[in-house]
């Protein structure tokens, strides 16, 4: 008996030191948020991407240049980055307390800097909870080439 009170005891005082729970309506609202991100880039809704990416977001690119929120909502909102289409597949989100890490794949009709970007893109997305939400920390992009 006193055993069982002690494993109760070591439960309750642990129980604040263990990262919050998740499940499937965390994966379900982060997977909308993925969507979300796609719609507000065609429609180059600025305060949605806003929204949705952290201030300290970065991005590296299949070149494997880093960019930051500040430039990507400036391409976006100057027309310098433009997506006509953007369709998600074979994601896979793995949450972790207040981490997620979100793999993809986009098929997507996009332009930067008046050059064609089209094409099939894998990327690794991390997102945070806070207390405002779910939020984008970072992007890791991947052009996917045909193989020869």
């Amino acid at each position: 008996m006193k055993r069982l009170y002690f494993l109760a005891a070591v439960a309750i005082l642990t129980a604040g030191w263990l990262p919050a729970q998740s499940g499937p309506s965390d994966e379900r609202l982060i997977r909308g948020y993925e969507e979300d991100l796609g719609k507000a880039m065609i429609q180059r809704d600025v305060p949605t991407l806003a929204r949705l990416v952290a201030r300290e977001w970065t991005i590296q690119n299949e070149s494997g240049v880093t960019g930051t929120r500040e430039g990507f909502l400036s391409d976006i909102q100057s027309g310098r980055l433009v997506v006509k289409s953007f369709r998600l597949h074979d994601v896979r989100i793995q949450v972790f307390g207040n981490v997620a890490m979100v793999q993809g794949t986009d098929d997507e009709e996009s332009s930067y800097d008046g050059k064609q970007s089209h094409g099939t893109y894998n990327w690794l997305d991390v997102w945070v909870r806070r207390d405002s939400g779910w939020v984008s920390m970072a992007t890791q992009l991947t052009r996917v080439t045909a193989s020869k």
